[in-house]
């Protein structure tokens, strides 16, 4: 148990280039023995833990073509490195972008939203407390997942298989809900992927939460601009400030001629990823936005659940975010 009380890294090099071109050439030098570094909340506890133990720490900090705002007339393109408080306090994004604002305001403290980023946001990794301490469990290469047999308050009831961790990003169900593209460069140049893809099951690839190759960097997340969108984020947590989510959803749609036209709707915190549930938007698709149609849209959302021996009440609290960010919608 020895292994539990480490708090100390590992010696590493840390260099700080000023291009993203800079980073891709240090990581090719480097092989796979290096670690990027964004803001840090995720991977200096890593680091301090010794679940990854780099060489070499690229500090990506200072890339100023990383950081900013930028607005357009019909989309808006926010640097990787921007910062969540950034987005919190922006008042032009909060009446096309509601749901973004929303749910960077509800990421842990303001102390971390003043240093964690966009994209380590995103990428963070598995919080689940038996990968991240000493359990041998399937990700990190083991033969069981602990916490399906374990104490599993905080894991999956969506998407299991062989791991039950769920993705702890605030922000992920927000930018699929919203049809958001994320930007990404490597060394074999540039890609963009649609939000919901960049995200990876279990039964997919146990080892990774994300499609990103081990050189590559996101560099920024870009969200359209709809001036008829509403969108809302919902999340609980055991406590309001610096708790991961239990469960949360991002719901955004179009009310045309009284009719819901383009629903998405994404929960977080439910599922090894964001999760989004069709059967929930199929019930208020095409149909005006009255209590009864968002009640079966509420009951839709939890109706492929899987729970637990110690999850299930997850089950009512996602109708319950569900139906509360759905009236919020409908006034």
């Amino acid at each position: 148990m020895l292994h539990l009380a480490i708090d100390e890294p590992k010696s590493f090099q840390l260099l700080s280039p000023t291009t993203i071109g800079e980073a891709l050439s240090i990581a090719a030098e480097h092989g796979r023995d290096f670690s990027y570094l964004a803001g840090g909340c995720d991977l200096v506890d890593q680091l301090k833990h010794q679940l990854t133990m780099p060489r070499t720490v690229i500090n990506l900090k200072q890339i100023a073509e990383l950081r900013g705002i930028d607005k357009r007339a019909d989309r808006v393109r926010i640097g990787a490195l921007t910062k969540l408080a950034e987005i919190e306090r922006d008042d032009e994004l909060a009446p096309s972008l509601a749901a973004l604002v929303q749910s960077a305001g509800r990421v842990a403290t303001p102390q971390i939203r003043n240093m964690g980023t966009v994209g380590g946001n995103l990428l963070q990794d598995s919080r689940c407390p038996y990968y991240r301490r000493a359990w041998y469990c399937y990700r990190k290469g083991g033969m069981v997942c602990d916490a399906h047999h374990g104490i599993n308050v905080e894991h999956a009831i969506f998407g299991g298989a062989r791991c039950y961790t769920v993705t702890p990003s605030d922000l992920a169900p927000v930018i699929v809900a919203l049809d958001g593209l994320v930007h990404v460069r490597g060394a074999g140049g540039t890609r963009t992927l649609r939000a919901e893809k960049l995200f990876v099951s279990p039964d997919e690839n146990i080892l990774a939460m994300h499609r990103l190759r081990k050189d590559e960097i996101l560099t920024a997340v870009e969200l359209p601009l709809r001036s008829a969108r509403r969108s809302a984020f919902i999340k609980y947590a055991q406590r309001n400030a610096g708790d991961f989510s239990r469960a949360s959803v991002a719901a955004a749609l179009n009310i045309e001629n009284g009719r819901v036209r383009d629903c998405r709707i994404v929960l977080g915190g439910v599922a090894t990823v964001p999760w989004r549930s069709g059967a929930a938007e199929r019930a208020i698709e095409g149909s005006p936005l009255s209590s009864e149609r968002i009640e079966a849209a509420a009951r839709a959302a939890a109706d492929l659940a899987e729970p637990l021996a110690h999850n299930g009440f997850k089950v009512g609290l996602v109708r319950k975010l569900v139906r509360e960010a759905l009236t919020q919608l409908s006034v």
